[in-house]
């Protein structure tokens, strides 16, 4: 997913590069009625010819044209159940074991029928082969009851593992027994999606409408023309209409394209995770909740939210948890733990606890040296550095002496990982509940991982993670997420800063239907997950006719 412009490279996995470049072929056919071109987000200049599902380098178009996935749990709408290619799930041994249920519908573009045995051939594929898919997860057995149905049983309750359940992206068995999983680029797919891909070309991809498509013989957009757009043209081709739908993030998009049709041009950006000071917690003085709360205090969350894209962003509440998109989940007592502007008062008294004084305008410790520390960035991402730049300037006000260094990605996760830094700036995203993300950021297993970059490590912590992904049930998530937010915001493990969200432009002039902040039926960018990419290309309607 993409980062904002002058946002952190959150996620990684989640953040493409807009680097793209322009093509005539897809503008010269777009007068069709039937027809949209999209800016899928290419990572290049030249589109590679690799729709290898289990591919971390799978080209875009790849998910949710062609491939769907078993189910969504959308995010957007509190982690609501979206059926797709399973109808239903059911748990039972005490969360153990998983029944999913099929739709008996779904097919294969070739025509013949998707099954069980090709759910289960994925997944014992996908872990015999130890392939890198985003959704793997540990299971003991997976069986095929009968032709719509599979069980998946586990060694404990697994509740928790449901996102990646239904992130499963099901393959024909026929054709992927005999393949090589890591070499084979799968050039001609056969999937389950809407759309085949009718032509291939450096510079474009043409896909067709399935006429057999098993959830509607009608899909509503015919022909979607998918060319490489460079970051250039991007706004132009907006503009112009040459592109319907496009998942680029366009800097100050609500002035550059918004204002100049605000009938038809609209941009939305839902909140997906958000941007954190990660302290790096193995040494002084970041050892010292004091500190850490006092440099939280200090920092003016309103400015960081508006850099670069006035107005698509916001200022985290103090859990981590957005208020927009998790509000389901926070507690009470926590609605309005929100900081949006420096609070100068709370960070002095919170050095003061620490023993720091100020001093001729310097913030300075029991040691008699100014608070100084560097935040460390990636080199590749200007936006970062520049945000990190004005984060510096922010808590330079308040009496610290804080440097920005940027250095090469690779650097930078070796010091992520060694704990050889004394700031980073990162991104965490959201799952279908506040296990996930609250995982990812304070199980001990993760110390330097996922988004654990501080190196949080309490075995109570740990305990707790561990019953709330036994959980399954709602009462008992809110409950033990509570005291996680607690933790958050006592302990400041992490300072949340700002949201970042699911960058996505679009036109009404030929398409509506489109997913909005009134009806979040979709994560709305042409890279999300297949059910939202999928979900988007069936509730389109033409604007005219």
């Amino acid at each position: 997913m993409r980062r904002k412009t002058l946002g952190t490279a959150a996620a990684a996995t989640l953040a493409l590069a807009l680097t793209l470049t322009g093509c005539s072929g897809a503008s010269a056919n777009h007068a069709a009625a039937s027809t949209l071109t999209v800016n899928l987000g290419y990572s290049g200049t030249t589109i590679t010819q690799n729709f290898n599902p289990f591919s971390p380098q799978a080209t875009q178009g790849t998910m949710g044209f062609q491939y769907e996935s078993l189910f969504n749990l959308n995010i957007l709408q509190g982690g609501k159940f979206i059926p797709w290619l399973v109808t239903d799930y059911t748990w039972s041994n005490g969360g153990k074991q998983i029944t999913l249920r099929l739709d008996p519908r779904a097919n294969w573009s070739d025509g013949s029928p998707l099954t069980a045995d090709d759910v289960v051939f994925t997944l014992n594929y996908a872990k015999q082969n130890k392939l890198p898919v985003a959704w793997a997860f540990t299971y003991d057995t997976a069986t095929a009851v009968d032709a719509h149905t599979v069980s998946i049983t586990f060694g404990a309750p697994a509740y928790a593992l449901l996102s990646s359940i239904g992130n499963v992206t099901p393959v024909p068995k026929k054709i992927w027994q005999d393949k090589n999983p890591t070499t084979f680029t799968n050039p001609n797919p056969v999937a389950s999606g809407p759309y085949t891909l009718q032509q291939y070309s450096a510079q474009q991809l043409t896909f067709q409408a399935r006429g057999n498509y098993w959830k509607t013989k009608d899909v509503p957009v015919k022909t979607v023309y998918a060319p490489v757009v460079t970051s250039a043209s991007e706004v132009g081709k907006l503009l112009s209409g040459e592109e319907d739908w496009s998942g680029g993030n366009v800097p100050d998009v609500k002035k550059q394209f918004v204002a100049v049709d605000p009938t038809d041009f609209h941009a939305w950006y839902p909140t997906y995770g958000g941007d954190f000071i990660f302290f790096n917690l193995t040494k002084a003085p970041f050892d010292n909740v004091d500190v850490r709360q006092g440099i939280s205090a200090a920092v003016n969350r309103t400015e960081l939210a508006q850099l670069g894209n006035p107005g698509m962003f916001s200022p985290l509440n103090l859990t981590g948890l957005d208020p927009v998109t998790q509000g389901t989940w926070i507690a009470p007592q926590f609605a309005n733990a929100v900081q949006p502007t420096p609070d100068l008062a709370k960070a002095d008294a919170a050095f003061a606890k620490a023993g720091y004084t100020m001093q001729g305008g310097k913030l300075v410790g029991p040691d008699g040296k100014q608070l100084s520390f560097t935040i460390t960035e990636e080199s590749d991402f200007a936006d970062s550095v520049q945000r990190d730049k004005v984060l510096a300037d922010e808590l330079n006000a308040a009496g610290m002496n804080v440097q920005v260094d940027a250095i090469p990605a690779a650097q930078l996760a070796a010091k992520r990982q060694s704990a050889d830094f004394d700031v980073v700036v990162g991104g965490a995203v959201y799952y279908a509940t506040p296990y996930g993300f609250y995982h990812d950021m304070l199980f001990s297993g993760n110390a330097g991982i996922w988004t654990n970059y501080g190196h949080y490590v309490d075995k109570q912590t740990d305990a707790l993670l561990n019953q709330l992904g036994d959980a399954g049930d709602t009462t008992s998530i809110k409950s033990m997420s509570a005291q996680l937010e607690q933790l958050m915001v006592d302990q400041v493990p992490a300072a949340p800063l700002d949201t970042i969200g699911v960058s996505a432009e679009y036109s009404t002039k030929n398409w509506t239907g489109w997913p909005t902040a009134q009806n979040p039926y979709a994560q709305p960018a042409p890279w999300a997950g297949p059910v939202d990419v999928a979900s988007i290309l069936l509730s389109l309607r033409p604007a005219k006719g």
